[in-house]
C-alpha cells in the first residue's frame, strides 16, 4: 500500500513537521553535525556541578531575601555550621566526658574548623581579678567535687536546654567551618575528618554521635543528586528499552526508539554545562523527564513506521509516512509540553525559574532529536523491511492484543456516550472539591535526604533541645553611634526578651545572653561587658557582632516543621518588635533566617504556581484549537486535561499529603507530557474523518491506532518518572509519586472518558475535529 493512502490535510503544526525532511535530503551533512553536537555535549556534560544550597529555592530578587544575604555577608553564615549531637546515658559520666572533652580539643585543631562551641565552653562566675574559669577543668576531679562541677554545668543558663538535654543524655557542639578549607579541600573531607574525630574518641565509650547543619545537608543532598542521577536514569532507559524490544521485537526498531531520547539527554545536559547551569533537587529530574518526553513521541514514531511496514511500504515510505502524518502531533506535545515548562518562570523562586528555563531547552533539543535524528536513523537501522512486512511474530500478537483491549473499551464508552460523561463530570467534582482543599506546605527535611544521619540528628535536636533551624533579629543603627551605648543595649535586650518570652524560642543568643551571666556575677558594668568581649574568641563574637560594630544579631532556634506552622511565630515576633521599631526609630530592626523566608515565601510561591496549572490548561485547549482549526477540539480536551490533575490532587488530600514544591511542580510539567497522548488521538481522528463519516467508528478507528502506542508511552513515562520513588530525597519521591498517578490517571481520561465525550458532544454540536 502506498504511503499516501491518507487523504492530504492543511498542516496542524504549521509545517514544523518538515524539519524531518532535512536529515532524508542531506544523510551525510546531518550526521556529521549530530556527532560534531554530541561531542560538544560530551564536553559541556563534563562541566555540570551540583548546587546543594538549602536557600537557592527562595532566592528572590526582593528587599526581605537582601536582608538575609546581608547577614551571610556580615556575620559567620549558619550555612557554615557543622551541629554534632552526641548521645549516651552515661554522657556525664567521668570516663565519657573525658571522651567528650578529649574530641573536643581533637576537633578544635582540626582542619577546616575555625571555632567550637560546647558546653564545655560555659565559664563560671568571674573573680576578683575578672577571670572567669571554666567549669568543666583540663584535668578532671573525682567524688564529690566531680559531681559539683556535673551539677554546675546542668544549671548553667547558658548549657541548660542549649548545648546539653535536660535528661543529660544528649549534648550539642557547634562547629564553624573555615570557608576556604571547604572550597580548597571539600566539604566531603572536612566533614568525614571530623566523623572520624568523634568515632575514634566517643565509640569505645560507648557514646553515638551524628552530624547535621548545612554542610553536613548540602554535602547529602549532592551525594543523593549524583547517585539519582546514574541509577534512577539508567532503570528509566532500561524499562523504556525492555518495553520497547517486548513489543517491536525487533532490536533495530528498539534501538530506533530509544536512540533519539538518549541523544536529546546527552544535548540538552551538555547544553547545561555549557550554560553554567547546576544540578540541583529540580534539575536531577531533567534527565528522566527529557528521556521519557523524547521516547513518548519516538514510540508513536516508531508505531507508525511498524504498521505501514506491515502494510508493505519501504522503509522510505515509511518514515516519510511518520514525519508527515505522526509528526505535527509531536510538534504540538512538545509546544505544550514548552508551554508547561514557561509556566514555571512566573515563580519568584529563583530555583524553580532556572528549571522552567533549563526544561524549555530540553524541550527544543527533544523536539530535535525526535523530528530530525529519527527519520535519518530509521533509514540506517530498518533492514530487510520486507521480511518483516511478511512476519507475524508473538510482538505483532502483542500489539493487535492491545488494539483489540482498546477497541472493546472503545465500543462500550462510544455506545453509553451519556453515561460515560456523567460519571467523568460526577468524579471530576468530587476530585476537584478534594484538590482544592490542599495547602501548601514546605519543611527542610522534605528537601534533604532521610536515611542518613543528617535528618536524625536534627531530629534529636528538635526533640531534646530547642531546634536547629536558626531564626535571626538583626539590629543595625547608623554609623558614629556606639555599640555600648545605653540605648544600643536596651534595644538589644528588649529584642533578645521578645525572641526569648513573646515568641517562645529557645537558645536565645545575644550580647544581651553576656550580660545577664555579667549580672549574675555582680558587675554589669559597660566596661565589664566591654572587657569580655574582646577576651572572647573571635569566633564566637562575630555570631553576634559585626566587626564594624554598627550591626548585632539576636538569634533563636527553631524545630523542623511545617513552614504553616512556623509563619505564625514569625509573624509574632514581627508584631512585637513593631512596639520597639516605634520607640527607637534611629534603629533598623528585621526578622530573617532560612524558617523566617521559607515561612513567609512558601506558601505564596506554591499557590503562584498552583494557580497557573488552569491557565496553562486552558491555554493548551486554545492552542489545540487553533492547531487543529476547531472550536470543538479546545472544548473537548478541557476535562481529559484537568482531570489527571486533580487526581493526583485528590489523592494527595485523602493521604493527609500538601502542595508541596515538588508536587506543583510535577503537576505542571506532568501535564504538558500527559496531553501528548490527546494530542496523538486528535491528529489520527482528524484522518480517520476524512475516510468514515461515521463518528463512533472514526473514533474506533483512531483509538485502536494510537491507543497501543499511548499505553506503552503512558507506563514508559510512568515508570521513567516514577522510579525516583526509591529517591532518598523526599521531595523526589514526591515527585516520582504524583507523576506517575497523573500519568495513569490521564490514560483513564485519554481512553474512556473521552471518547464518551466526544460522542456526546457531537450530538449536540455536529462538528468535526478540523474544521
Amino acid at each position: 500500500m502506498d504511503a499516501t493512502a491518507d487523504p492530504p490535510r492543511r498542516s496542524l503544526a504549521f509545517g514544523l513537521e518538515r524539519a524531518g525532511f532535512l536529515g532524508l535530503g542531506w544523510p551525510r551533512l546531518t550526521i556529521l553535525i549530530l556527532i560534531l553536537a554530541s561531542v560538544l555535549a560530551g564536553f559541556g556534560l563534563a562541566r555540570l556541578k551540583v548546587d546543594d544550597s538549602l536557600t537557592e529555592l527562595f532566592r528572590t530578587n526582593t528587599e526581605e531575601f537582601r536582608r538575609y544575604q546581608e547577614i551571610d555577608r556580615r556575620f559567620p553564615s549558619s550555612e557554615y555550621d557543622v551541629l554534632a549531637v552526641v548521645e549516651g546515658r552515661d554522657l556525664l559520666k567521668r570516663a565519657q566526658l573525658e571522651a567528650f572533652r578529649r574530641a573536643i580539643v581533637d576537633l578544635q585543631l582540626a582542619d577546616g574548623v575555625d571555632g567550637l562551641v560546647s558546653m564545655l565552653s560555659a565559664r563560671g562566675k568571674p573573680d576578683e581579678s575578672g577571670y572567669a574559669p571554666p567549669i568543666v577543668p583540663d584535668e578532671l576531679p573525682d567524688g564529690p567535687e566531680y559531681n559539683e562541677i556535673i551539677a554546675k554545668l546542668r544549671a548553667n543558663e547558658i548549657v541548660a536546654g542549649k548545648f546539653l538535654s535536660n535528661d543529660g543524655e544528649l549534648a550539642l557542639a557547634v562547629l564553624a567551618l573555615d570557608r576556604n578549607t571547604v572550597a580548597e579541600a571539600g566539604a566531603k573531607k572536612v566533614i568525614g575528618d571530623i566523623n572520624g574525630i568523634l568515632d575514634r574518641e566517643l565509640k569505645p565509650v560507648g557514646l553515638k554521635s551524628h552530624l547535621t547543619g548545612a554542610p553536613v545537608m548540602q554535602l547529602e543532598i549532592r551525594n543523593a543528586v549524583e547517585r539519582d542521577q546514574i541509577v534512577y536514569n539508567g532503570l528509566g532507559l532500561l524499562f523504556g528499552a525492555t518495553i520497547a524490544v517486548i513489543f517491536f521485537k525487533r532490536v533495530s526498531l528498539m534501538l530506533l526508539a530509544a536512540m533519539p531520547p538518549v541523544l536529546a539527554v546527552l544535548w540538552s545536559l551538555g547544553l547545561l554545562g555549557w550554560l553554567d547551569f547546576k544540578l540541583n533537587l529540580f534539575l536531577n529530574v531533567m534527565t528522566p523527564l527529557v528521556m521519557v518526553m523524547g521516547f513518548a513521541d519516538s514510540m508513536q514514531m516508531v508505531s507508525a513506521i511498524r504498521i505501514r511496514l506491515r502494510e508493505g511500504d519501504t522503509k522510505a515510505q515509511a518514515v516519510r509516512f511518520a514525519v508527515r502524518i505522526v509528526g505535527p502531533a509531536c510538534v504540538l506535545a512538545h509546544g505544550t509540553a514548552l508551554l508547561s515548562f514557561l509556566a514555571l518562570l512566573i515563580s519568584q523562586s529563583a530555583l524553580i525559574r532556572t528549571f522552567g528555563i533549563a526544561g524549555a531547552l530540553a524541550v527544543c533539543i527533544s523536539f530535535v532529536a525526535v523530528i530530525l535524528v529519527l527519520p535519518l536513523m530509521g533509514l540506517y537501522l530498518i533492514r530487510n523491511e520486507y521480511k518483516l512486512a511478511r512476519d507475524r511474530s508473538p510482538a505483532d500478537r502483542l500489539m493487535d492484543g492491545l488494539g483489540a483491549l482498546v477497541g472493546w473499551i472503545v465500543d462500550r464508552v462510544v455506545g453509553r456516550p451519556v453515561l460515560t460523561t456523567a460519571l467523568a463530570l460526577a468524579s471530576f467534582l468530587v476530585l476537584g472539591q478534594a484538590y482544592l482543599q490542599l495547602e501548601p506546605r514546605y519543611r527542610l527535611a522534605d528537601q534533604v535526604p532521610d536515611r542518613e544521619q543528617a535528618l536524625g540528628a536534627t531530629q534529636q535536636i528538635d526533640q531534646k533541645l530547642t531546634g536547629a533551624n536558626p531564626v535571626h533579629v538583626m539590629v543595625e543603627w547608623k554609623d558614629g553611634q556606639s555599640l555600648y551605648d545605653p540605648t544600643t543595649l536596651e534595644v538589644i535586650a528588649k529584642a533578645h526578651e521578645i525572641l526569648e518570652r513573646q515568641a517562645g524560642l529557645g537558645n536565645v543568643w545575644s550580647l544581651e545572653s553576656l550580660r545577664r551571666w555579667l549580672r549574675e556575677a555582680g558587675d554589669e558594668r559597660i566596661e565589664t561587658v566591654q572587657r569580655y568581649v574582646k577576651v572572647l574568641p573571635e569566633h564566637l563574637v562575630r555570631r553576634f557582632i559585626a566587626k564594624e560594630e554598627n550591626a548585632v544579631l539576636v538569634t533563636g532556634r527553631l524545630p523542623d516543621v511545617d513552614s504553616s506552622q512556623i509563619l505564625p511565630v514569625v509573624e509574632k515576633v514581627d508584631r512585637a518588635l513593631d512596639g520597639l521599631r516605634q520607640a527607637h526609630p534611629d534603629y533598623r530592626i528585621s526578622v530573617t533566617g532560612l524558617p523566617a523566608i521559607a515561612a513567609r515565601n512558601s506558601a505564596r510561591m506554591i499557590s503562584q504556581l498552583n494557580e497557573a496549572l488552569p491557565l496553562c490548561v486552558a491555554f493548551a485547549a486554545v492552542l489545540l484549537g487553533i492547531a487543529f482549526r476547531s472550536p470543538f477540539v479546545a472544548l473537548v480536551s478541557l476535562l481529559p486535561g484537568l482531570y489527571p490533575v486533580v487526581v493526583s490532587g485528590a489523592i494527595l488530600r485523602w493521604t493527609d499529603g500538601g502542595l508541596e514544591f515538588a508536587s506543583v511542580v510535577a503537576l505542571l510539567v506532568v501535564f504538558g507530557l500527559a496531553i501528548d497522548s490527546l494530542i496523538h488521538f486528535f491528529n489520527r481522528l482528524s484522518l480517520e474523518e476524512r475516510k468514515e463519516p461515521r463518528p463512533d467508528i472514526a473514533i474506533r478507528n483512531a483509538r485502536v491506532l494510537v491507543g497501543p502506542a499511548i499505553i506503552l508511552t503512558t507506563l514508559v513515562l510512568a515508570f521513567g518518572l516514577g522510579v525516583t520513588v526509591f529517591s532518598d530525597l523526599p521531595s523526589l519521591r514526591m515527585f516520582g509519586f504524583v507523576c506517575g498517578t497523573t500519568l495513569i490517571a490521564s490514560l483513564l481520561a485519554d481512553l474512556v472518558f473521552l471518547p464518551g465525550i466526544i460522542m456526546l458532544v457531537r450530538k449536540v454540536w455536529r462538528h468535526r475535529v478540523v474544521g
